[in-house]
Formats: structure tokens, C-alpha cells, sequence
């Protein structure tokens, strides 16, 4: 069996609730990188140009950006 995409959602979730979540999910995200990519701040630039590689690996997905954007840590290796 193949391992459950979404393993935040209980398993017996049903399709339309656990489309809907997804969904809200994947705006909420878009929404904060939306945020982040509008910055002006030239402190934000490394950031920035590390959530687009992000998008780019995973396009259609920005809660999957996001959460590399969040795990990726701001001394380790360059772009």
C-alpha cells in the first residue's frame, strides 16, 4: 500500500472534506509565500530566491515549497 499523501488528515477523512483541507491548505501557503516574495527588504532576498526553487520543485504544491522554506536553515548551503 502505497503511503497516504496527505498523513496529516486521518485516513477515513471524506474525499470532499479532505479536498477542501487541501485546498485551504495549499491557499493558506500560497498566501505566505505571496507575502514573503512581495517583501522589499533586501534581508529577504536569500529567501526569496530559496522559495522559488521551491516552487519550481514542486509546482502546483506551495504547502511542500513552504514547509522546505520553513525547514531550510539560513547558514546551510547556498542555492
Amino acid at each position: 500500500m502505497p503511503p497516504d499523501p496527505e498523513p496529516w488528515l486521518p485516513s477515513d477523512t471524506p474525499a470532499e472534506i479532505r479536498e477542501f483541507a487541501i485546498e485551504s491548505l495549499r491557499w493558506q501557503a500560497q498566501e505566505i509565500i505571496d507575502e514573503l516574495l512581495s517583501s522589499t527588504d533586501p534581508a529577504d532576498e536569500m529567501a526569496k530566491a530559496r522559495v522559488r526553487r521551491f516552487l519550481a520543485q514542486n509546482p502546483g504544491q506551495p504547502e511542500k515549497a513552504l514547509l522546505e522554506q520553513l525547514m531550510a536553515r539560513e547558514d546551510g548551503p547556498g542555492l
